[in-house]
């Protein structure tokens, strides 16, 4: 997909379009997470669904690969820490917490994202954080604090705390960063080279976690299940999907772009309550209304172009 296309899909309703559409595949990520839990290992898992990924997306983007090499060396270290907090930070922790949650509890924690992008943002890229902002960080955190309680504030003397509810919040900093990262990418690096540079780099990160779970817990399984899934997760997911994100959070900001965790959340939640039969928890309903409204509150704010955003790191550089 060339720039000049990505950019007919960058203005107007279409990057909101896209937000959506990768939400929905998005979902069917975590449904299939809890469903291969215990059969698949997360790592193996997370491994082979960036080398399929990189393998469906390189040959459309190596030449674009080659004539920004120097750039992409120029940044490695951005690349880098994109690919770790995307992969084992990132959705191998999802995988892991599916062993030990629910899929609502994982996706209602994972939707509280918003709020920890906007202190992201204001790390990695100085975006400043006004009062709706803060009030929505709090709110969104009160909304994750129930799910981990379970609705039940009398666990705050013992503050006991799943562990799978635990790693989501690990997976969810890492999505944070590695959105609020994105900008911070020259302009002249189209989404669908992000895309690929970062998993040929996940492939280089991933590999020694591969290895040691293999190892010393499971290795994947060779099976038809196992083929369907990661080749759903290798492309769909891998490619499809978070090239979608990718240029919607480019043409939106970070802040704003994680406005689609909304439809994701309500896409999961059905899914799960349909596909796994997963039920509806008492607390999940404050939680929802707190984490919706908290997110509502932390994207009431601005979001610096990327270009301008580019032009300031350069010029501090210098």
């Amino acid at each position: 997909m060339s720039n000049q296309l990505i950019g007919r899909f960058s203005s107007g309703a279409w990057p909101w379009v896209l937000l959506v559409a990768s939400a929905f595949i998005i979902s069917t990520n975590h449904i299939l997470g809890r469903y291969v839990s215990g059969e698949i290992p997360p790592f193996g898992l997370a491994f082979w669904r960036v080398v399929v990924g990189a393998a469906v997306v390189l040959p459309f983007a190596w030449k674009e690969l080659i004539n920004h090499r120097e750039t992409i060396q120029q940044h490695w270290k951005l690349f880098t820490l994109m690919s770790i907090a995307l992969m084992p930070v990132g959705n191998a922790l999802v995988y892991v917490s599916y062993n030990f949650t629910s899929v609502i509890n994982g996706s209602l924690i994972l939707s509280s994202q918003p709020a920890i992008t906007i202190f992201a943002a204001w790390l990695i890229l100085g975006h400043t954080i006004n009062k709706f902002q803060l009030f929505g960080t709090a709110v969104a955190i009160i909304g994750v604090l129930v799910i981990i309680l379970r609705g039940d504030i009398t666990q705050l003397s013992s503050f006991t705390i799943h562990s799978g509810d635990l790693i989501m919040i690990g997976g969810t900093l890492g999505f944070s960063f590695y959105t609020a990262m994105i900008p911070r990418v020259p302009p002249t690096i189209g989404p669908v080279l992000i895309l690929v540079v970062v998993q040929i780099l996940a492939i280089a990160i991933l590999i020694p976690f591969y290895f040691v779970e293999t190892i010393v817990y499971k290795p994947v399984p060779i099976n038809i299940e196992s083929i369907m899934v990661i080749g759903w997760v290798g492309t769909a997911i891998a490619v499809v999907a978070v090239g979608l994100n990718n240029i919607a959070v480019l043409a939106l900001g970070p802040a704003k772009a994680t406005t689609g965790l909304y439809c994701r959340a309500i896409f999961t939640t059905a899914m799960a309550m349909i596909l796994l039969g997963e039920p509806l928890e008492t607390f999940h309903i404050p939680a929802i209304v707190l984490i919706m409204i908290g997110i509502f509150f932390v994207t009431r704010g601005k979001n610096r172009p990327r270009e301008q955003v580019s032009t300031e790191l350069t010029e501090k550089s210098n």
